[in-house]
Order: structure tokens, then C-alpha cells, then sequence
């Protein structure tokens, strides 16, 4: 390499900083770099001898940094931005061979800095200035491909330059695919997370990134297009993005502040965030130990404060539509996660040591005893013919005024304030839990929770396949225990468990010669 491609910058460091008025000296600048730059995009060679040239670097430092807010005429600030790209034009290029002198030189935080300085006092969002961004974004994702450190001068610049783009992203593809590739970069630094996951007044860019892109997919909300997102069976680039940025966003411990400051102050944002975690999270299944460690941690809290409040609210014998809505899908987001999490010997752990189980048999017995259970009789067109509602205890429910609060009798939909799907993720859980787990199933006997299984091993359309759920829970109960087979005989004495029920379970009643009732493995 010779010194010519040092001068050329270095003159671009005099006139930067100088800021002529009109446009002649900037398009001098033009001439001088434009062949680098083009060789520098076609000889490999001539590429790798820059890139490793730290004089290089430097210049471009100085060069960025002497760089000013732009000129009010619009001639000037054109071909001052066009400068400018043609410099992220080179970085970018040069950082293609090598990220580690420009992040020595900590080029990452210059070259937001300098964006912010050349342009947001004056936005206009026209085509040289997006081209301009798009220049040092493309330099911005190089650089921040290997772990790249981050302080808080830097985030200051950051946000800004992040939060440019925003009202651009569902209409420009030139702008948007550079913007998520950075944006997944920088997902994999802690402290990036920590600082756009927690509650601040500025921009809350997370947010602003999921609804912008959102809006561009063919479906009626967010929940939708995420959920068609991962039932695809090919994705394409810009999905897969988004895919990943969500996977470090829901593995960040981060997040837990977040849907509670959401949770607080802004409820759509709350909802929106937590239904496109669970879709997330239960989509994808080789999560690491590490990782289902930050998932429980913001889960399993809202979980705690979600439970409380829904057995408040059956205390309290509200009835509010509006408000059993909100519990209701909060609940079943965090049940739906952990019942999908809980095959894991890490969920496990985590849930009983911090009284998990007793959380779960609490929150059932509520349910059980405020539900109603709900049997819709259809006929051979497939339409609901009659309904047969009943309470926990079996007996008919004829209240028209219960009825109508739990179930849409024009629809036969049933309302949200009935919690359904409810119970069938909690005994999907404890079923988890009981599986090969002595101390779990004594536990459960012990919490009356044993009785909450057995009575929901009936047909309850309010929670589909809540009976074979059920029967398998109580089946891992059952298995090798005893004292949980000695407990169910004497229950079935006292009060007759459906015969069927047992004997999916693999169990039959018998009375031994010492007179005395027990469970027996029919094998």
C-alpha cells in the first residue's frame, strides 16, 4: 500500500472540518476516493492490505470525527453526505478483512456519533441521507460481528442512530434488511440488552422494531404473524432475522423488567410482547440450560403475580368481563410456557424450589371451584344441539345469569371470565412435575391436589382433552407409590372415582383377604 490512499483521507480530514460552502472542494474529495473505494470492493488483495493498515484506520477516525451537523443548503448537504457514505462505504469494505483495528479504535461508537451530528438536527429522511445510513449500518454490522464492548457514551449515540429508521422499516427494504442485521448483532451483547430492555423514557425500540415489521406481513395482528412465523416450514432471511433477535430477547434475564414496567404502564405493549415470547419459546425446543434459566426467571414471576391475582379476583366474586380477559390470557401464556418447558429436568428444579408445585394445586383448587364445567351436545350436521352445564361438585347449573357472563349463548363461545384451557395446562404441568418423582407425587397427596386430578378426569369442553391429561397425571401419581394407591382405594370407597378412569390409568380396584381396599396394576 502506498501513502496516496492516506493523503486522500486525510484531505477529507481538513475539509470536514473545515466545511466549505459550496460544493467544489467536497467533490474534489469525491474523485480522489471513488477509485479506493471501487478497488477496494474488487482486489482482495489490495482490500486486505488496507484493512490491516492502521495509519488507515486512524485517518478515517479523524475524518469522522472532524466531521460537522450539515449545511442548511441543500446542494451542500447532499454532496456532504455523499462524503460521508463514501467513507462508511470504504469502513465497510475494510471491515469485511478486519473488525479488530477499527474496534481497538472504537470506530463502533464514532460512527453512530457521527451519523447523529450529520444529520438529526436536519432529518429529511431523502434518498442520500437513507443511503447515508444505510452506508454506516453496513460498517456498524462488520464491526459488531465479534463481541464488541459497549459504555455509556456510546449507547447514547446508539440509540439515536437506532431509533432513525423506525417509521421507515414496513417501507423500504434498502434501509430495512441492514437495520435487523445490525439489530441481531448487537442482540448478543448483555449489555446492549440490559440497556434497551429497561424501563427509560426514550424510544423504546424493541417495540417499535416488532410492530414496524409486523405491519409489513399479510396478517390482522402481531400474534398472528409470529405464529404463522414459526409454523413455517421454510422462512425466509428477513424472518429467520427476526427469529433470532426475539430468541436473544426471550433468553435475556433483561426482559423480566421489562414486561413488568410494560405490565404497569402500558398494558397493549405488555400483551403484545409476552404472547410473541410464548410463541416463541414454545416453538423451538434444544434451549440450554443457561437459557431456560432466563426464560423461568421473567416467566415464572409473571406467573406468581398473575395467580395471585386470579385468585383475588374469584375471591372478590368480580365477574368483570373486561378484567377476567386480561388474567386470563397472561395466565394462559404462562402456563402454555411452562407446560411446555417442564419436560426439562432444569424447569423442574426451578418450579419446586421456588414452591411451584404449591402455586399450581393452589391456583387449580380455585379454578375448580369457580369454573363451571361445560358440555356441548352436538348433532349429525355438526351444530351444538343443547348445553349441559354443571359445577365442581357435578351438579346442574340453571343460573341464566352465570350462564350468560361465562358463555356467549348466541356464539356458544365460552367467555374468557371461564379461564378455559386453564386447568388442562396446570395438570399438564403437574403431570411433568409427578413423573418419576417420588418426593412430587407425596406432595401432591399431601397438598389435596391428588383429588383436583382425579375430579377433572372427566369430558369438559371448557378445557379440550382435560380427561386425558388428567389421566395421565394421575397415572405417574399412581405409579410405584403406595401411599398415593392406598389413598385413591380409600377415596374410591367413600366416593366412587369413575371406573374408566382408573382403568386407563392402569389401575383396578381390589379388596384383599384382609378385607382392606387397594388400587392393583391390572399388568
Amino acid at each position: 500500500m502506498g501513502l496516496g490512499e492516506v493523503t486522500v483521507i486525510s484531505q477529507f480530514v481538513q475539509v470536514l472540518n473545515e466545511r466549505p460552502k459550496s460544493s467544489e472542494p467536497y467533490q474534489v474529495l469525491l474523485a480522489q476516493l471513488d477509485p479506493v473505494v471501487r478497488r477496494s470492493s474488487q482486489d482482495e488483495e489490495y482490500r486486505q492490505n488496507l484493512a490491516n493498515a492502521e495509519e488507515i484506520w486512524k485517518s478515517l477516525k479523524q475524518a469522522l470525527q472532524n466531521s460537522k451537523d450539515s449545511d442548511s443548503i441543500q446542494e451542500v448537504r447532499s454532496i456532504y453526505h455523499r462524503c460521508l457514505r463514501g467513507l462508511f462505504i470504504l469502513m465497510r469494505n475494510l471491515s469485511v478483512n478486519n473488525q479488530m483495528i477499527p474496534q481497538q479504535l472504537q470506530l463502533h461508537k464514532v460512527a453512530p456519533e457521527t451519523f447523529v451530528k450529520a444529520v438529526m438536527k436536519t432529518i429529511c429522511y431523502d434518498e442520500m441521507e437513507i443511503s447515508l445510513y444505510v452506508a454506516a449500518s453496513s460498517f456498524l454490522y462488520n464491526v459488531t460481528k465479534s463481541t464488541t464492548d459497549f459504555d455509556k457514551d456510546t449507547f447514547e449515540s446508539l440509540d439515536v442512530f437506532l431509533g432513525y429508521p423506525l417509521s421507515l422499516l414496513n417501507k423500504s427494504e434498502q434501509i430495512l434488511y441492514p437495520y435487523v442485521m445490525l439489530f441481531l448483532n448487537l442482540t448478543y451483547s448483555d449489555e446492549f440488552l440490559y440497556r434497551l430492555l429497561r424501563p427509560r423514557e426514550q424510544t423504546d425500540i424493541l417495540y417499535e422494531l416488532l410492530m414496524q415489521v409486523t405491519s409489513m406481513q399479510d396478517h390482522n395482528n402481531d400474534q398472528n404473524y409470529w405464529a404463522h412465523l414459526s409454523n413455517k416450514g421454510e422462512i425466509n432471511s428477513l424472518d429467520a432475522i427476526l427469529m433470532k433477535i426475539f430468541t436473544n430477547v426471550v433468553t435475556n434475564e433483561s426482559l423480566g423488567p421489562y414486561l413488568q414496567n410494560a405490565r404497569s404502564n402500558d398494558h397493549k405493549k405488555f400483551l403484545s410482547v409476552s404472547r410473541i415470547s410464548q410463541i416463541i419459546v414454545t416453538s423451538y425446543e434444544n434451549w440450554d440450560k443457561f437459557q431456560l434459566t432466563s426464560i423461568m426467571s421473567w416467566c415464572f414471576t409473571l406467573m406468581q403475580q398473575t395467580a395471585q391475582e386470579t385468585e383475588q379476583y374469584f375471591q372478590q366474586k368480580l365477574e368483570e368481563e373486561d378484567k377476567a380477559e386480561l388474567l386470563h390470557e397472561q395466565l394462559n401464556i404462562c402456563l402454555d410456557i411452562l407446560s411446555n418447558l417442564s419436560a426439562n429436568e432444569q424447569v423442574q428444579q426451578y418450579i419446586l424450589s421456588y414452591h411451584g408445585l404449591e402455586l399450581l394445586i393452589s391456583l387449580l383448587r380455585t379454578l375448580q371451584q369457580n369454573l363451571i364445567r361445560i358440555n356441548f351436545y352436538k348433532g349429525i350436521d355438526g351444530s351444538i344441539k343443547s348445553i349441559k352445564v354443571t359445577n365442581s361438585n357435578g351438579d346442574k347449573i340453571d343460573d341464566k345469569q352465570l350462564l350468560d357472563r361465562r358463555i356467549d349463548l348466541t356464539t356458544n363461545q365460552i367467555r374468557a371470565s371461564n379461564f378455559p384451557g386453564s386447568k388442562s395446562f396446570i395438570i399438564e404441568i403437574l403431570a411433568s412435575l409427578a413423573h418419576e418423582n417420588d418426593i412430587v407425587k407425596d406432595k401432591v397427596r399431601e397438598l389435596h391436589g391428588l383429588e383436583l386430578v382425579l375430579s377433572n378426569c372427566l369430558i369438559d369442553d371448557n378445557d379440550p382433552f382435560i380427561k386425558e391429561r388428567s389421566i395421565v397425571c394421575v397415572k405417574f401419581l399412581l405409579k410405584e407409590n403406595a401411599a398415593n394407591q392406598d389413598f385413591v382405594a380409600q377415596l374410591e370407597a367413600k366416593k366412587p372415582v369413575p371406573d374408566e378412569t382408573l382403568s386407563d390409568a392402569g389401575y383396578e380396584v381390589k379388596i384383599g383377604t384382609d378385607g382392606k381396599i387397594r388400587l392393583q396394576s391390572k399388568n
